[in-house]
């Protein structure tokens, strides 16, 4: 079993999403977890983890626009739910689905009361940024950093602080490689270990409206003014619910008496209890899956084999099938390709079946597949080798003159197509039992392919969404055994 980190490796990642992390890196080194037992997992890949059990504190933010990346979560994946946010009710409604690895440890009172209104047990655990070490002094002619702070607040700071203060970047750091990268993720650890020295050092005062710029600097003993941008409604309505018990909130009316010289809380019983927290959690996580976990793992690792669920079951979740709807026409993925997890230009599509839904699959696809890379139909009937398309998709009702000409070829071409582009999808019937079952468990067997990594069934493509290729199109349910 492994221990888990989430990584953020988008192009333009957010700085406080590893400022978070700070508290769990602290309790793995007191647990005496070595690097080896780590691994990195992407926030928005941990519905298609597939790599060893790991444990994995779930201490990020969670929202509509990552829910249907997340969640449901890899079965591989044994979450700590401690310091997470969340200001969405479908997101907390998924996330309460994980009520045995409860109780829920909240960022902040709004997220609590999220999850209290699901029915479970939660509780506020507070944000682990705090978990940065206090700094054995401040610097003698320290300097006055600005982070990202309200404009309206400007004309209120001091003379004197703004002539020699040092503007830092917004926290959304645009990287260099476009997309999701491991190149994009190391930049950012490494801006934020960059950046977090730079402070422990420097840094006399820092002035901001960010919430992971301001809980760091106080942990490592750095004063901080933290302005909120918004004058209506309480604190408790807004992220800083509860954390504002650490340092004061300013609203803008109460910008002309901010006490510019503030002192630094101490708040080290607190990150010592939140560290206590993440570590006693840990260890239940533990003590209570690594056994089984282990076990599984070992029969797990044999000839693997498919496994069916029934008619019903299909590549997305009831609510990412209703994200989906909603979304549809602002989607920048095909449905299809969030499926698989390639794009139509870089994979090589194969479809496995020339029966008559392998028919009706060429038929209804057949303008997007000329958009792949590669493509090619295959068939393990002998009968059918070297015949073309139309000699063996017939029938009066449909025009096959505007499929072209592809030939139905042998299953062993699969072994000359490259892993990382190949996408098989299975075009027979019911892939639980009968030939689509039959096909499946032979790709898997003599070919190595995966499941939702390589290979895919039909069914479940049609039981997700209409499996549409354009992102124009709008999605809808099929009927069962269309």
């Amino acid at each position: 079993m492994k221990y888990g980190l989430l990584k953020f490796s988008c192009q333009k990642p957010n700085i406080g999403d590893y400022m978070q992390l700070a508290g769990i890196v602290q309790a793995y080194k007191r647990l005496g977890i070595t690097e080896e037992e780590m691994i990195e997992i992407e926030r928005d890949d941990l519905s298609s983890y597939d790599g060893e059990y790991v444990i994995l504190p779930m201490t990020a933010a969670f929202n509509a626009a990552h829910g249907v990346k997340i969640f449901p979560l890899s079965t591989k994946i044994i979450p700590v739910f401690i310091g997470f946010f969340t200001a969405d009710e479908a997101v907390a409604a998924e996330i309460a689905r994980y009520e045995k690895f409860g109780p829920f440890g909240c960022r902040d009172l709004v997220t609590m009361r999220m999850m209290r209104k699901q029915g479970v047990q939660a509780y506020m655990t507070g944000c682990y940024s705090i978990g940065f070490t206090k700094r054995q002094e401040a610097p003698v002619d320290g300097k006055v950093y600005l982070c990202d702070p309200p404009e309206a607040l400007l004309p209120y700071i001091p003379k004197e602080y703004m002539e020699n203060a040092v503007e830092l970047p917004k926290p959304h750091r645009m990287m260099k490689t476009p997309g999701y990268s491991e190149e994009n993720a190391e930049m950012a650890k490494e801006y934020v270990k960059d950046l977090v020295e730079e402070l422990k050092k420097n840094a006399r005062l820092v002035i901001t409206r960010r919430l992971h710029m301001t809980l760091p600097c106080i942990a490592m003993g750095i004063p901080v003014i933290l302005a909120h941008e918004c004058d209506s409604g309480q604190v408790e309505e807004c992220r800083f619910a509860g954390l504002d018990r650490i340092v004061r909130v300013y609203k803008p009316s109460e910008y002309s008496s901010i006490d510019w010289s503030p002192e630094v809380p101490d708040i080290e019983w607190l990150k010592e209890k939140a560290i206590q927290l993440a570590i006693q959690k840990i260890e239940e996580a533990k003590n209570t899956w690594g056994g089984v976990c282990e076990l599984s793992d070992y029969y797990e690792s044999t000839e693997k084999q498919i496994y069916y669920s029934g008619m019903k079951a299909s590549y997305l979740s009831e609510p990412q099938k209703l994200y989906f709807v909603r979304n549809a026409w602002k989607m920048e993925r095909t449905i299809f390709e969030y499926i698989v997890r390639k794009k139509l230009e870089k994979m090589h599509l194969v479809f496995y079946g020339a029966g008559d839904k392998g028919k009706w699959a060429m038929r209804r696809y057949y303008e997007y597949i000329g958009r792949a890379a590669g493509f090619s139909l295959v068939d393990g009937d002998v009968k059918k080798q070297g015949k073309g398309i139309n000699d063996v998709l017939t029938s009066s009702d449909w025009d096959f003159n505007l499929l072209g000409n592809y030939r139905i070829e042998s299953p062993q071409i699969l072994k000359n197509i490259e892993k990382e582009q190949l996408v098989v999808v299975v075009t027979c019937d019911r892939y639980y039992s009968g030939p689509g079952a039959d096909i499946g468990n032979m790709l898997i067997r003599e070919y190595g392919l995966v499941e939702e990594k390589e290979l895919f069934f039909l069914d479940k493509l049609n039981n997700s969404m209409d499996m549409h290729l354009s992102s124009t199109s709008t999605p809808f349910y099929f009927l069962d055994g269309f």
